[in-house]
């Protein structure tokens, strides 16, 4: 009898073990596939919000997303102002502002060399959405497209020349 009493104790504690390791993987495998995405959130620093409060004291929900744009590394912050429209604003690494994202409604406000390239690099891609980026320090554009090609989600980072500056799944 107290052999098995102990066989049994020893299958529990066993059993414990094994869901207990089973959920930790799960938790990682789950965390990896998260931080995957594309625009993987971030923390927006104080200075930041504070910019962006002095000039639009409503803003809410803030939300912050590492980006690259004309070769800089930025910061985009996406945030909602009490007419309910949400405003992109970029900031470079020491929180200055550099930019706003403008959402464009049609291929309209995207160069033909840009929706080239895309209908060869995408055949029968739908286009999900477009934010338009212009360049202060110079001249040029660039656009942050999202769109579906053969059941994929990219996000895809062209210039106004049609070169594409980077792609990702999402």
């Amino acid at each position: 009898m107290k052999i098995q009493t102990f066989f049994l104790n020893n299958n529990e504690d066993n059993m414990h073990k094994f869901l207990i390791s089973s959920l930790t993987s799960a938790a990682i495998f789950l965390s990896f596939n998260i931080n995957a995405e594309p625009s993987q959130s971030v923390s927006i620093p104080a200075k930041v919000s504070a910019n962006i409060l002095k000039r639009h004291p409503t803003a809410q929900e803030m939300k912050g997303s590492p980006e690259t744009h004309f070769g800089q590394k930025l910061l985009e912050v996406s945030f909602k102002v009490d007419t309910g429209e949400t405003l992109m604003e970029l900031f470079t690494e020491n929180g200055h502002l550099f930019t706003n994202e403008i959402l464009v409604d049609s291929y309209d406000g995207i160069s033909q060399a840009a929706i080239g390239t895309l209908k060869t690099e995408f055949p029968n891609f739908t286009l999900q959405k477009i934010e338009l980026i212009g360049n202060p320090n110079d001249a040029g554009e660039e656009y942050e497209i999202y769109l579906t090609s053969e059941g994929q989600q990219w996000k895809v980072s062209i210039n106004d020349a049609g070169t594409i500056e980077d792609k990702q799944h999402y």
